[in-house]
């Protein structure tokens, strides 16, 4: 069974950071799965065992052993089934995820994230403005659209990744929150809505999803 989620979408259900959630008895070999996620072009591509519990992350090139988005569109799909996920089992170690005011959840500690420089730019403006990925090394570009509240402006470029620009990153955002020590939205790439909060051990990520339709293996 297939199923796809947008994941970090507006209350409203626009913009988001879409995932392809395959559900197996058993999971493929690591090379059948890279195969299906290269095949499907996705951000990511989540491969989830019978138990519910084990998942697998890829996107068109590699395999992560932990990524923010998608494993919040995975709760969102598994709870649009009729389950209740609690945790999810990834390479990286055991992640719980919750609903929340109508959000999908998760906690992990931010240092399972993948490696990402933070720039700070001098307004929002100067990154509405930037044309191209400024390195080739993946980086997050942010601004405070709202210091005392706690909003930023962001964008996430990785072309050594295959992804000129990533229009939602989660784990990028966890990190910043880490850096900042502070709760923060994220209004990230086109418009999608990141919501991060620093607690001990680690950093809830958070926000809303939209669940797509049956897909065709």
């Amino acid at each position: 069974m297939r199923r796809t989620a947008r994941v970090f979408t507006t209350p409203e259900g626009a913009y988001g950071n879409e995932v392809l959630v395959v559900l197996a008895d058993e999971l493929p070999p690591v090379q059948q799965r890279q195969q299906v996620a290269t095949a499907a072009a996705e951000p990511a591509t989540v491969f989830v065992a019978g138990d519910l519990r084990t998942v697998r992350i890829h996107n068109h090139l590699l395999e992560r052993r932990f990524a923010g988005h998608p494993l919040l569109g995975t709760a969102a799909v598994l709870r649009s089934l009729g389950h209740e996920p609690s945790v999810f089992t990834t390479p990286a170690g055991d992640v719980s995820v919750w609903s929340e005011d109508g959000a999908e959840w998760l906690f992990a500690p931010a240092a399972w994230s993948p490696n990402a420089r933070h720039r700070q730019a001098e307004s929002p403006a100067e990154i509405e403005a930037i044309s191209e990925a400024p390195a080739d090394e993946p980086i997050q570009v942010w601004a405070w659209l709202d210091e005392p509240g706690g909003v930023v402006r962001a964008r996430m470029f990785a072309p050594s990744e295959g992804k000129p620009e990533d229009e939602a990153c989660g784990s990028a955002s966890m990190v910043l929150a880490g850096l900042l020590d502070r709760e923060l939205t994220v209004v990230h790439g086109k418009g999608s809505v990141i919501r991060v909060r620093p607690v001990p051990g680690g950093v809830n990520l958070g926000g809303y999803c939209v669940v797509g339709g049956p897909q065709a293996s």
